[in-house]
């Protein structure tokens, strides 16, 4: 019984590594997407939504069949969570190449790639802590999550100022990257709940 629970449990950790690379993918082609040049996110997050729901489906039939207690209960329970976190992340990222492909403004957008870096750096933190188990990164993703809503909110107050195309692709693109950093967050929360078994 405990031998076919643990399978079940390496099962949803190889499938949240997959979804971890991948979204990392969808994060990194924004670089490209931001500096003006195509690259389909589409895809990727489409991956990712399959992925979710076999996990969802293992996750399932996990707790019905052994009815984990403890620890693995709330590592079934978190991966569910942290599953949905990275699709968003992945449909965030798409929504902001689908904006730029709609408007093709021809804008720098320097502030947009300062966000995405920290971004991008953030997501490889939740899956840190998530996957390895690291209470260190939760506390460095709290400070960077702090870094974006500050770019996202200087991006509104100057649209304010003086509104045109660029400022107001660039409020609408930080607001995307402002919410895929959130969901880092939540991730690092869901890594916390099953160390300590504290939400946070």
């Amino acid at each position: 019984m405990r031998k076919l629970l643990d399978l079940g449990l390496k099962q949803i950790e190889k499938i949240l590594q997959e979804m971890g690379g991948t979204v990392l993918e969808c994060v990194n082609s924004l670089e490209s997407v931001l500096g003006g040049e195509g690259d389909s996110i589409e895809d990727n997050s489409s991956k990712l939504h399959i992925l979710r729901n076999e996990l969802v489906e293992i996750a399932t039939e996990l707790l019905v069949r052994y009815q984990p207690m403890a620890s693995d209960l709330r590592y079934i329970q978190a991966s569910i969570d942290v599953s949905y976190d990275l699709y968003r992340i992945s449909r965030y990222s798409m929504e902001i190449e689908r904006t730029l492909k709609i408007t093709n403004p021809g804008c720098e957008f320097e502030r947009s790639k300062q966000a995405l870096k920290i971004v991008k750096k953030m997501v490889e933190l939740a899956l840190r802590a998530f996957l390895e188990g690291d209470e260190t990164s939760v506390g460095r993703l709290l400070e960077s999550d702090e870094k974006v809503d500050k770019l996202y909110l200087a991006s509104i107050e100057e649209l304010n100022k003086d509104s045109n195309i660029c400022k107001a692709v660039e409020a609408l693109i930080l607001r995307h990257l402002e919410r895929m950093s959130d969901h880092t967050t939540y991730i690092g929360g869901s890594a916390i709940y099953v160390i300590k078994g504290e939400r946070i």
